[in-house]
C-alpha cells in the first residue's frame, strides 16, 4: 500500500501475522511518526450492535412500512443513506458512446457463454433501468475468481463507482493511469444499459499483472491481497500529486510531542494526505490512535497511523460474533517480559499497557477476517463469524471526537471463500448500489438474485461497510 513517508514505494507485505510487539516498541520510541501502512498490523475496530432481520421486519407498524417503502423508492436514487461528494447517478456509457469492451471492442463481442445484449433474467439490457444494471458476470480467465470477487464488491462501492462513471464533460482530474483506465472501462461496460450478460475482464487482469507481477499466470491467489494491490494501483494512477514522491519538511518530533492529541493527529493526517493524495485515500483510509502507558510511572505516548483495512483474528469456537473478533483486536494488552518497551521517562524497559482507538473514520470500511494461517495459507478457519448489517462505532472513537463524526456503517458487500486453501473458490454477495433492498450473488459468469438471509455465512472473508447517515434498519 502507499507508504506514508517520502521514501520509495515498496510492494505491500501480506503475511498472515504481524510482529505486534516490535511495532509497539517502535511506537513507544517514535510516537507521532507516520509508519508505512503495509508495515503495521491492521489496527483496531470497535464493538458493534447487531440487529436481526426478524427484529427489523417486526419493529415497524404497517403505516411506517408504507412510508418507508415510499421513501425507499427515492432514497436508493438520491443517496440519502451514504456520505458521498456527489449525488449524481452514473451516466449511461452506451448512450454517451463510451461503451467498449476490455479489448477496445464493443462489450457484446467479449461476452462469453451468453448472447450479447441479454440480462440474467432474459430481458434486453437496453430496456433495463439503472436499478437492474450492474448485475453482470465476469469470465474466469484461469483461476481468476479471486479478482472477479473483488471487482464485483468494488463495482457496488458507490463512491468509487460514481468517481469512475463521470461523463466525459466531468472527466477525472488528473486523467487516470493505465490500470485505473482499464478499471474505469470495465466499470462502464458493466453498468452500461446495453452490457452483455458476461464480460471478460482481460484488460484489467493484464494491467494488474504488470503492476503486481505476482498475479501473472494462472496460479491461485488471495482475494484480499488482490484488493490491496488493486487499490494501491488505483491510488497511484489517480494521485493528485504532480511528483511521485513529494518532498515535505522533516517532522520535528520534540515539537510534535508538545502538541495535544487532536493537534498531533491533524498535523500527521495533513502530512499523510499531502504525500498520499488521491480519491482512493479519500474513500478508504482512516486514522488510528495507538497509546502505550508505562505501568510503573504512568507515562503515556501516542501515535497516529493511517489504516486502509482492519485484519481481525477469529476467536476459537464454531460460531462467534464480529464483536468478539473486534474485542481481540481492541482489548488493552499488557507488554511484559521480553516484549517490554523502553519507557522514555523511566529510561528503562518497563511493563506497559497497549491500547487502540479509532480517530478518523473512513467512508468505506474494509474488514479482513483472518481465516488463513500457516505457510502458504495451508490452514483455514471455517468458523461462522456473525457479522452484522449495522455497525455503530461511536463508543470506539476517541472520547475527544465522539459525536463529532458519523460512526454508523452498513454492510453492502462480502467476498466469500469456499473450499480448502489449496483448492477453493471465491465468490461475492453484494447489495445493489442503487437498489438497497436487493442482494445479488456473483460466481464468475454466474449471477443470481439472493437474499439478506444468505449474506452471513462461514464463507465470509472480506467485509465491506459504508458509512451512513441512517442505519440499515431505517429502510426495512
Amino acid at each position: 500500500m502507499p507508504t506514508s513517508s517520502g521514501a520509495s514505494r515498496a510492494r505491500p507485505s501480506f503475511s498472515a501475522a504481524t510482529d505486534v510487539y516490535a511495532r509497539s516498541h517502535a511506537l513507544y520510541h517514535t510516537y507521532g511518526q507516520v509508519n508505512g501502512l503495509h508495515r503495521i498490523s491492521r489496527p483496531p475496530l470497535p464493538k458493534i450492535h447487531q440487529n436481526s432481520s426478524a427484529t427489523r421486519s417486526n419493529s415497524a407498524s404497517s403505516s411506517q412500512l408504507r412510508q418507508q417503502q415510499r421513501a425507499k423508492s427515492t432514497s436508493c436514487l438520491n443517496g440519502d443513506s451514504v456520505l458521498l461528494p456527489s449525488r449524481k447517478l452514473p451516466p449511461d456509457p452506451a448512450a454517451a458512446g463510451h461503451h467498449r469492451g476490455a479489448n477496445g471492442s464493443n462489450a457484446a463481442a467479449s461476452s462469453s457463454s451468453t448472447s450479447a445484449g441479454r440480462s440474467v433474467n432474459g430481458r434486453r439490457r437496453s430496456s433495463v433501468s439503472l436499478h437492474e444494471r450492474g448485475m453482470v458476470g465476469l469470465s474466469n480467465l484461469g483461476n481468476t475468481c479471486y479478482m472477479n470477487s473483488m471487482v464485483q464488491c468494488l463495482s457496488h462501492t458507490r463512491p468509487l463507482l460514481e468517481l469512475l462513471m463521470r461523463s466525459s464533460s466531468e472527466s477525472i482530474d488528473p486523467p487516470p493511469g493505465r490500470l485505473a483506465a482499464a478499471y474505469q472501462r470495465l466499470m462502464r461496460d458493466m453498468w452500461s444499459s446495453s452490457a452483455a450478460a458476461v464480460i471478460s475482464p482481460t484488460e484489467l487482469r493484464s494491467r494488474l499483472a504488470k503492476f503486481a507481477p505476482r498475479f501473472r499466470g494462472s496460479g491461485q491467489q488471495d482475494s484480499q491481497e488482490c484488493l490491496r494491490y488493486l487499490l494501491e494501483g488505483l491510488h497511484e494512477d489517480l494521485s493528485r500529486n504532480s511528483e511521485r514522491h513529494p518532498r515535505l519538511p522533516a517532522i520535528d518530533y520534540d515539537q510534535l510531542d508538545r502538541l495535544s492529541d487532536s493537534e498531533k493527529s491533524l498535523v500527521l493526517w495533513q502530512r499523510y494526505t499531502k504525500l498520499e493524495n488521491s480519491p482512493i485515500v479519500d474513500i478508504f483510509v482512516g486514522q488510528l490512535k495507538s497509546t502505550l502507558q508505562c505501568c510503573e510511572c504512568g507515562h503515556k505516548s501516542t501515535t497516529f497511523d493511517p489504516f486502509w483495512d482492519l485484519a481481525l483474528s477469529i476467536p476459537r469456537g464454531n460460531r462467534v460474533s464480529l464483536a468478539a473478533c473486534l474485542d481481540l483486536f481492541t482489548d488493552p494488552e499488557t507488554l511484559d517480559g521480553n516484549e517490554r518497551p523502553k519507557c522514555d521517562k523511566c529510561k528503562t524497559r518497563r511493563r506497559c499497557l497497549k491500547s487502540f482507538c479509532l480517530y478518523r473514520l473512513p467512508t468505506i470500511l474494509v474488514i479482513h477476517l483472518k481465516r488463513f494461517s500457516g505457510e502458504r495459507y495451508r490452514t483455514k478457519l471455517n468458523t461462522l463469524v456473525d457479522y452484522p448489517f449495522d455497525l455503530d462505532l461511536s463508543e470506539f472513537v476517541d472520547t475527544d471526537l465522539r459525536g463529532k463524526q458519523p460512526a454508523h456503517y452498513s454492510l453492502y458487500a462480502v467476498s466469500e471463500h469456499s473450499g480448502t486453501p489449496m483448492g477453493g473458490h471465491y465468490t461475492a454477495i453484494v447489495r445493489h448500489a442503487y437498489a438497497i433492498d436487493r442482494w445479488v450473488a456473483f460466481s464468475d459468469a454466474s449471477v443470481r438474485r439472493s437474499s439478506e438471509s444468505a449474506v452471513v455465512s462461514s464463507q465470509g472473508y472480506v467485509l465491506f461497510y459504508e458509512r451512513t447517515k441512517r442505519s440499515h434498519t431505517d429502510y426495512n
